[in-house]
């Protein structure tokens, strides 16, 4: 069993630490990308052949779900993004390039942690 090395901090992200270890200068950059969108990209448990990066945005209305890489690879492969607790089924995308166009599409939620409005927070 593989153990996850020490987590690195990703060059101009606020708070995120991810290890970058084995993985493209692309999927670096859409993880960036994520971090810009307020999606605070995190490692999740890997999986055969791949390993994902967690997406969760703050509180009930901002969007949520993963990124998929090959593990040997590095390479996304693809993305599956729900857009809050209110949103009707998920967005997803396949390849590098529609990984991209997807969270460019992600709109930054203004929703604080404990937030009880009945309506999406959305800036």
């Amino acid at each position: 069993m593989n153990a996850a090395p020490a987590p690195e901090q990703i060059p101009g992200a606020a708070e995120t630490t991810i290890d970058l270890t084995g993985i493209t200068a692309y999927t670096v950059g859409i993880i960036r990308l994520a971090e810009t969108k307020g999606l605070r990209p995190a490692w999740g448990q890997p999986r055969g052949n791949t390993r994902r990066i967690v997406l969760n945005s703050v509180g009930p209305h901002g969007a949520f779900g993963s990124i998929t890489i090959g593990r040997t690879s590095g390479k996304v492969l693809r993305a599956e993004v729900v857009h809050g607790n209110d949103a009707r089924g998920a967005c997803r995308a396949e390849g590098t390039n529609a990984v991209r166009a997807l969270l460019n599409g992600v709109t930054l939620s203004t929703c604080q942690p404990g937030c009880t409005s009945p309506d999406a927070c959305r800036s």
